[in-house]
């Protein structure tokens, strides 16, 4: 990465966005966009940010999103300073003991101070592409770490003549969302995966892990339009802690990830129709008692914030029926996605039922 391009990354990551507190974040946005020639620009009423560079005729164009929000507290400044570190182990992938060119944050007092890479790198990719195509579509949504409120509330006029969306928001740079809230973004063996794996994987180098994902904004968007949608890896690591990286490489890969996902499909459309999600997977729920109608609204209140139980060693954050645990100690975090949470409920039930009933 170019030090006028790293230079634009840290500046953006310095720009303090806690959920509920993204006017500093939108403002910049929107100076930031509306200094690159060719670009329409607009917002709703909720500060989601819908921009448009070029037009395609008849064809459809590629859209990239990411959210404007972190989950760290509001700092008045955050300084970012470049380490060298080895990245942890990261929801199914150990790394080696290779130290890696990365960014942190601080306060001015030099205390650490999450970076919020979730998801500033997916931002910084999107404004990336912004500026190097011609034609183009980009929405940054607020408010996605309590429940993807922005994106949720998504001006579907944008969305009409959009041929396929990609989210850059997963850690590390291994992962694929293939399902999302219970919500599958693209066929399982379909064309749009089959064509955009090998590009994916040559570009980040890396064989890349198919995942359930508890939420983000690419699953509200799959609701609203019957195109392909997919989430990424973007290069942060330790989300969610105050020690949180953000790998300088993985981010630079994730960009030419991007432009090579836009030569792969251009302005085709890669329809893949809606279907409401089967909440089978949910164990916390009582699934006999939905009929078919309630399929389309999550037996979970939306509008209710992720727990956070925070004690001396870990930090644990339940959201959607997924698990993320994050040790104090070491940084490194351990994500259970909703049918691994129903195993481990599974196996501790029994044990702590014969335990304490002698059954």
């Amino acid at each position: 990465m170019d030090n006028i391009t790293l230079n634009r990354l840290k500046e953006l990551l310095s720009v303090p966005s806690k959920t509920y507190q993204e006017d500093r974040m939108v403002n910049y946005l929107l100076g930031v966009i509306k200094s690159i020639d060719g670009v329409d620009v607009y917002t709703d009423e909720y500060k989601n940010i819908y921009a448009t560079k070029g037009n395609v005729g008849d064809g459809y164009f590629p859209m990239f999103i990411a959210h404007t929000d972190t989950v760290h507290e509001l700092e008045d400044v955050i300084v970012v300073e470049e380490a060298m570190l080895p990245k942890p182990a990261t929801f199914g992938y150990t790394f080696d003991s290779e130290l890696h060119r990365v960014l942190r944050a601080f306060t001015p007092e030099g205390n650490p101070t999450g970076i919020g890479g979730d998801d500033k790198c997916g931002i910084f990719i999107a404004l990336e592409i912004l500026r190097k195509l011609d034609n183009v579509k980009v929405g940054l949504f607020v408010s996605e770490e309590t429940g993807c409120h922005g994106s949720s509330k998504c001006d579907v006029n944008f969305l009409q003549d959009v041929g396929y969306v990609v989210q850059f928001d997963a850690p590390g740079n291994h992962l694929i969302t293939e399902v999302c809230s219970g919500i599958r973004l693209f066929e399982e063996n379909g064309e749009f995966i089959n064509r955009a794996l090998p590009v994916i994987e040559n570009t980040m180098g890396m064989k890349m892990l198919r995942q359930s994902h508890p939420y983000t904004d690419v699953s509200q968007i799959k609701k609203k339009i019957d195109v392909s949608c997919i989430n990424i890896s973007c290069g942060y690591y330790n989300m969610h802690t105050k020690n949180e990286f953000v790998c300088i490489q993985d981010v630079e890969d994730a960009v030419n990830t991007a432009m090579g996902l836009v030569e792969e499909f251009g302005y085709e459309k890669q329809e893949y129709v809606y279907e409401p999600p089967k909440f089978t997977q949910y164990s916390m729920f009582n699934l006999n008692d939905l009929d078919d109608d309630d399929y389309d609204t999550p037996p979970w209140n939306e509008d209710e914030e992720e727990e956070v139980i925070e004690s001396e060693y870990n930090d644990i954050i339940y959201s959607y029926g997924a698990l993320n645990i994050t040790s104090n100690v070491t940084g490194e975090s351990v994500f259970l996605d909703e049918e691994e949470v129903e195993r481990l409920y599974t196996v501790l039930r029994e044990r702590f039922t014969r335990k304490y009933w002698d059954v």
